[in-house]
């Protein structure tokens, strides 16, 4: 009998917060279409220095929010200072991967591998590896699975079976409709940060003066 894990990721949302309700939206459909369980990754460049809220919050900002809208794990190499890297880790529940941590998932029911993402693949590993960074194409090399990047707006889609030794079924890249309407909690998410954000500017603009 199959055992499926399939994956949806993004990649290179770079502070883009208005994205994110339509985003969520169009995840929530690809997601219903698919075999559980799935794990929802981000391969990184969530934030940008030309984005203000990510300047004031330290790039926190989008990562927040990404874990409120259900990921497990994102690429937070470059991104972060260890001190708030760690601060963050006490706030989140997805995995905050970098080159010094990786995260470990281990899918229902007992008995399934343990999948392992990270920046980079181990050697003889005995499980199934994300290589947590964007790839040329999405390949399984061994127990390594290499993830083809995607734009801004686009999702990746791979479903693998872990039977055995893991097998790519198949994979593929879904840009999101235009039409793809808001989610109206992430909506309010979104307002929330921002807000935050704003206080948290003016707080600092504040102390400046004093």
């Amino acid at each position: 009998m199959e055992k499926p894990l399939s994956l949806l990721y993004t990649a290179g949302i770079a502070g883009d917060l208005a994205l994110l309700p339509r985003l969520f939206t169009f995840i929530q459909q690809l997601k219903a279409t698919m075999p559980q369980p799935a794990l929802l990754l981000d391969l990184g460049g969530s934030c940008r220095a030309e984005s203000w809220h990510c300047r004031v919050t330290g790039n926190r900002s989008t990562l927040i929010a990404l874990d409120g809208m259900g990921y497990h794990a994102a690429n937070v190499d470059g991104l972060l200072e260890r001190e708030a890297r760690d601060q963050l880790a006490d706030i989140v529940t997805m995995g905050l991967v970098d080159a010094r941590h990786d995260w470990r998932f281990q899918p229902p029911p007992d008995g399934m591998p343990i999948v392992r993402a990270a920046l980079d693949a181990m050697d003889e590993a005995d499980c199934l590896q994300i290589v947590l960074a964007p790839a040329a194409a999405t390949r399984l090399e061994g127990r390594a699975l290499f993830l083809r990047g995607v734009d801004k707006g686009e999702v990746g889609k791979a479903r693998l079976d872990l039977r055995g030794g893991p097998r790519l079924v198949s994979a593929r890249i879904h840009a999101m409709p235009p039409d793809t309407p808001p989610n109206p909690g992430i909506a309010g998410m979104v307002e929330f940060i921002e807000a935050e954000a704003r206080l948290l500017a003016r707080k600092r603009a504040q102390s400046r003066i004093c």
